[in-house]
């Protein structure tokens, strides 16, 4: 190849690796429920309440060897949780969508005459924004509950805003009485300076009325006390313990420690059924996004060692997002200079470290999962950590790959990521939970299964593994070489979606088809539109039978799979579509999603008409092998259908560019030896080695 086709290639395949790994930067178990649920549910909800007022009052430090403890997401349908979202959220059971976007947390609204002001308002604000959530319907569940304060006049409204059996002010007679079955009490949102400590005590006493009213209080955080809040899980206790204080949990999280909102409105209704429409024909009813709470772990009795372990989790829950774009902006920094140094001295020492800089960027995509079993969060200084870590763990990869597999690096990475995963999976991804591939509780995102980046990296990692496993075996028998691609990817296809495992609905309907047509390329050598079009549907009906069969199971115990079913055989998805219709193209409202989009169709296209890349080297290697092509034409299969159906959109297949690209033009740089003999004709050489 000459010098300057060389730098062309180069320049261009790092802008897509670049769009993928800017786009990284941008983009369980059964929980024991309490014999004591049957009696009266008390919830108390405080908006803003931290782990840090906890530690800050004595009075809340002394509840948490009484109570099972645990920390609350407060993600709503909006970017922020005011008190107003927390509390619809709370009468919807799915996320609810109160405040006005760009505008600072409002007053909650007044009742007037038993029915709150403007309550049409928020009723349009969910079909505005597609959020599907049925405003009333804890209002509507038909058996007497409480209310004290604004908030739980919210939370309590029925579907028409009209709200019964509530009072401005806590009455704690009125709790005792026979007329509250349960009760929602709405304690007021810290303030968030002068003033909180008298708060705290507040809260505190407030919680002690409650529980000489007998029952089940459940003490939570319900919202930000600000948009502009630092985001972090909140409080969120329950007392008296059953069997001894542990930590609170739900099926929805499936993590001990962790609940959600939603779990507020299950565990109030805990298994009674509300009625599907109001006497107006109004729709309340449709799946709840959460579940009841209950239990699980080892008892704690250290009410300090508690408090500092909800405090470490919230560093780990916060350093993932802001350190993700540092670390991808560290490695793209330095293959920018390693490029320029390449570009102008052609030396081998030049040609080493731009090989390493990619190197380092495929084992980003594994240092990512690893930094987790470090358990950083516990660090000093855990945001620099967790970079410092990261960055460690890539360069180690690079190195080892290097110095001992050298044209095999790429295979050494993607080898280690397929495998890694696959026992993450298996194991509940605990490696991928507050990692840098997780939006997390402060997001909102996935508690449990493979996030869209996991998946991404899965993908590359399963396809790249299975082509070179085919390549061994294709000269022996195309039948061999093609059950080791179904092998391999569908040990990837079962992990990605098995129910429990990653549970990644999105990611079986990408990498099903991909993985089938790897497998006819490799049987056959090509492929007619006929079988084009058995494979596709071999992918649904794949993909169908899955998510059918979760369905089977009891709604408590259903992943993604069984609920998206039922909502489609409710006719319940024109909502949940349209939102991940707007999520997939909120990526073009600025130039990084349109810079992502040029970089993959430019890969997809070098992988579908080879012949018009204007790079000699790359198309030597191209034809060099029998699998290079059906491999790479899986890959941009399982990219372009990611992007069509998945949330993700451009974000998804930019993502696995950023990941195969460098481990890619590795393989070129490496093969490329300066000597008297033509790039090309050695480039061929070593292809064939590969073999």
């Amino acid at each position: 190849m000459k010098r300057s086709g060389l730098r062309r290639f180069l320049l261009r395949t790092l802008f897509v690796a670049t769009a993928g790994l800017l786009a990284c930067a941008g983009a369980g178990t059964a929980s024991a429920q309490p014999t004591s649920l049957i009696a009266k549910v008390v919830v108390i909800g405080v908006p803003g309440l931290t782990w840090h007022d906890v530690q800050a009052s004595p009075e809340l430090t002394a509840l948490v060897n009484q109570s099972h403890v645990g920390s609350i997401t407060v993600k709503s349908a909006g970017p922020n949780t005011c008190p107003v979202d927390g509390w619809l959220t709370i009468s919807a059971g799915t996320r609810a969508w109160g405040s006005v976007l760009g505008q600072p947390c409002a007053q909650l609204p007044a009742v007037t005459d038993g029915k709150i002001a403007d309550w049409q308002t928020y009723v349009d604000r969910q079909a505005q924004h597609h959020t599907g959530a049925p405003l009333g319907r804890l209002g509507q569940a038909g058996y007497p509950m409480c209310g004290f304060g604004p908030g739980a006049a919210v939370a309590l409204a029925r579907t028409d805003g009209t709200v019964n059996n509530w009072w401005p002010q806590f009455d704690q007679q009125r709790l005792a009485s026979n007329q509250c079955r349960d009760a929602i009490i709405d304690a007021g949102a810290m303030p968030p300076r002068e003033g909180r400590e008298e708060a705290r005590r507040k809260v505190a006493e407030l919680v002690a009325q409650a529980r000489a009213a007998d029952g089940w209080v459940l003490l939570v955080g319900v919202a930000q006390e600000l948009a502009n809040a630092h985001q972090e899980p909140l409080v969120a206790m329950q007392l008296p313990p059953d069997d001894g204080p542990r930590w609170l949990t739900s099926d929805s999280t499936r993590r001990p420690g962790l609940i959600q909102l939603t779990d507020v409105t299950a565990t109030i209704l805990r298994g009674r059924e509300a009625p599907t429409v109001d006497p107006a024909g109004a729709e309340t009813a449709g799946p709840l996004d959460g579940t009841p709470i209950g239990f699980d772990g080892d008892r704690h009795t250290d009410a300090a060692a508690v408090i500092e372990d909800r405090l470490d989790t919230n560093q780990r829950f916060e350093q993932p997002r802001p350190m993700l774009v540092a670390v991808s902006m560290t490695i793209l920094v330095a293959e920018l200079l390693a490029l320029a140094w390449f570009w102008f001295t052609r030396s081998p020492r030049a040609r080493r470290t731009f090989n390493f800089t990619l190197l380092t960027q495929g084992g980003f995509f594994i240092a990512v999962f690893l930094s987790t079993a470090t358990v950083w969060w516990r660090w000093p200084a855990p945001g620099f950590s967790l970079y410092c870590v990261v960055l460690g763990i890539s360069a180690l990869f690079a190195v080892l790959t290097q110095v001992f597999l050298k044209s095999y690096a790429f295979l050494g990475i993607a080898l280690a990521a397929y495998a890694i995963l696959l026992v993450d999976g298996v194991l509940g991804t605990p490696l991928q939970f507050g990692s840098m591939f997780t939006d997390g509780p402060v997001i909102g995102g996935r508690f449990y299964g493979f996030g869209n980046s996991t998946f991404a990296t899965l993908a590359v990692a399963a396809l790249v593994v299975a082509g070179w496993a085919a390549q061994k075996l294709i000269d022996k028998s195309r039948v061999q070489a093609a059950l080791a691609v179904l092998a391999i990817g569908g040990a990837a296809i079962v992990v990605d979606g098995r129910p429990g495992w990653g549970t990644d609905f999105g990611g079986i309907i990408a990498l099903t088809p991909a993985v089938l047509l790897m497998a006819w390329l490799t049987w056959r050598g090509s492929i007619t539109f006929r079988a084009l079009i058995g494979v596709g549907v071999a992918g649904v009906l794949a993909v169908t039978a899955v998510a059918f069969l979760d369905y089977l199971r009891p709604a408590d115990e259903r992943s993604h799979f069984g609920t998206f079913f039922a909502r489609l055989l409710d006719g319940d998805v024109s909502d949940v579509l349209i939102r991940k219709l707007q999520m997939a193209l909120a990526f073009f409202n600025g130039p990084a999603g349109w810079a992502m989009l040029v970089g993959v169709v430019l890969a997809m296209l070098a992988t579908v008409l080879p012949g018009r890349v204007p790079f000699p080297a790359y198309r030597s290697f191209y034809t060099s092998l029998p699998m290079i092509r059906p491999t790479l034409l899986a890959l941009s299969t399982c990219g372009l259908v990611g992007m069509l159906l998945n949330d993700a959109g451009v974000a998804l297949p930019a993502i696995m560019t950023g990941f195969a690209a460098p481990l890619l033009v590795a393989h070129l740089i490496t093969a490329e030896q300066p000597s008297t003999v033509s790039p090309e004709s050695h480039l061929v050489q070593e292809s064939k080695s590969v073999d």
